[in-house]
C-alpha cells in the first residue's frame, strides 16, 4: 500500500442490500474510488444505475470475478454468511493480490470452528502479501469486539454477558426472512432443524472473546426459539398473524470449569422500538455498557466495512480478525492514518 495515495481503488463483490449500502458510502468517500463491481443479479447494468447515484464513469457490473480485468487495492466482499461458500471467491481475490474486507460472518473468527479453511486462507494471503478481514456489526463488533475493548478498564474479567435486542422491522427484508418473521411456529422449528434459519455468528463471537481472554472453552451450547405474536402485527414487508412468528431469541453459552463464562443473548424480532445493546463484564471491577436504541445492524455493518479499510491495508499479510487491529473509525484519506502493528491487541 502506498500511504501517499489519496484514493484507493475498490472492487465491490456482492450488491445485495449490505453490498449496496457499502458501495453507496464508497461512492462519496474522498479516499476511495470504485473500479469494478461483481454480482450476477445486476450483470450488464452500470454500478451507478444499481446504486441510484450520479457517476460520469461507466463501471459495468459483471457476472463473476473472472471478468474483472482492472487491478484494485481492496475488495469489499458482501456475498454469503457461509465460509465454505465464499472460499473460492476469497481465493480468486487473494491470488489477484487484492486485500479483502468481508461481511462473511463465519470469517470473522474462524480459527476454532473452521480451522482448515482458516489456515488455508491465512497461508494464501501471506503468500500473496495481502490481509483478509471478516467483520461487521455482529459478529465483528456488538457482541464481541466491543466487550473486549470495554475490558481495557478492568484488571480481571471472569464472565462476559452480552444482550442485543434489535427491531427486525427496521432491518432489510433478507434479515427478516433469516430470523423467521411471518412464519408459522411449525415452519419456524422445521427451518431451524434444517439449519435454514437463525443468526450466523454467535459461535464466532464466543470464540473471539475466549481467545482474547485466553480461556479454554470446555463446552458450547446454542439455542434458537421463536417469539410469537399475541396479536396481528403489520410491518413494511409482511403482515404477521396472531400466533405466527415475530422473530427469534437465540442464545449461546460457553462454559469453562463447569461455569458459564460467555453468555450471549440475541433477540432479532419485530419489537416496536425496544432495541438496545448491553454488555456486562463481571470481574475486577464489574463494568457495564448500555447503548439505548441499539446499533442499527445494516448501516453499522456498512460503516464498519469502510472504516476498516485503512486497518486492513496497513496490516501484515494473512487472515486477520478484529482482535488483530486497532479500532476502526471514520477517515478521509489514508495519509491521515498512522500505520498500526498487526500484532496490536486490545
Amino acid at each position: 500500500m502506498t500511504i501517499g495515495n489519496p484514493r484507493h481503488s475498490v472492487v465491490h463483490v456482492g450488491l445485495g442490500p449490505i453490498g449496496r449500502s457499502v458501495a453507496a458510502i464508497v461512492a462519496t468517500h474522498p479516499g476511495l474510488r470504485a473500479v469494478a463491481a461483481v454480482d450476477p443479479a445486476y450483470a450488464g447494468q452500470q454500478l451507478a444505475e444499481v446504486l441510484g447515484v450520479p457517476d460520469e464513469r461507466r463501471i459495468p457490473v459483471v457476472r463473476s470475478l473472472s471478468e474483472v480485468e482492472t487491478r484494485a487495492d481492496i475488495a469489499l466482499h458482501c456475498t454469503s454468511s457461509s465460509l465454505r461458500a465464499v472460499v473460492p471467491q476469497l481465493r480468486q481475490l487473494i491470488e489477484a493480490g487484492i486485500a479483502v474486507v468481508s461481511t462473511c460472518e463465519e470469517l470473522s473468527y474462524p480459527w476454532d470452528a473452521a480451522k482448515d479453511e482458516a489456515r488455508a486462507i491465512d497461508l494464501l494471503a501471506r503468500e500473496h502479501g495481502v490481509a483478509v478481514l471478516g467483520t461487521g456489526v455482529n459478529p465483528g463488533f456488538a457482541m464481541d469486539y466491543l466487550a473486549v475493548t470495554l475490558s481495557a478498564v478492568a484488571t480481571r474479567v471472569d464472565r462476559v454477558r452480552v444482550v442485543r435486542r434489535a427491531d427486525a422491522s427496521r432491518r432489510r427484508v433478507p434479515l427478516q426472512q433469516k430470523v423467521g418473521v411471518g412464519l408459522s411456529e411449525a415452519e419456524f422449528h422445521r427451518r431451524v432443524a434444517a439449519r435454514q434459519l437463525g443468526h450466523v455468528g454467535l459461535r464466532q463471537s464466543a470464540d473471539a472473546i475466549a481467545s482474547a481472554f485466553g480461556w479454554q472453552i470446555d463446552s458450547y451450547d446454542e439455542r434458537i426459539e421463536p417469539i410469537v405474536a399475541e396479536h396481528e402485527t403489520v410491518t413494511s414487508a409482511v403482515a404477521i398473524r396472531a400466533g405466527d412468528v415475530l422473530g427469534l431469541h437465540q442464545t449461546a453459552r460457553a462454559r469453562r470449569d463447569d461455569a458459564v463464562v460467555i453468555d450471549l443473548d440475541l433477540t432479532l424480532a419485530v419489537l416496536d422500538g425496544e432495541s438496545e445493546d448491553r454488555i456486562s463484564l463481571s470481574g475486577e471491577p464489574d463494568v457495564e455498557l448500555l447503548v439505548p436504541g441499539g446499533l442499527h445492524g445494516d448501516s453499522a455493518t456498512a460503516a464498519m466495512v469502510v472504516n476498516a479499510i485503512p486497518r486492513v491495508l496497513m496490516a501484515a499479510p494473512g487472515l486477520r480478525t478484529m482482535l488483530d487491529i486497532a479500532p476502526p473509525h471514520p477517515w478521509s484519506s489514508v495519509s491521515s492514518m498512522q500505520p498500526v502493528s498487526a500484532s496490536a491487541e486490545l
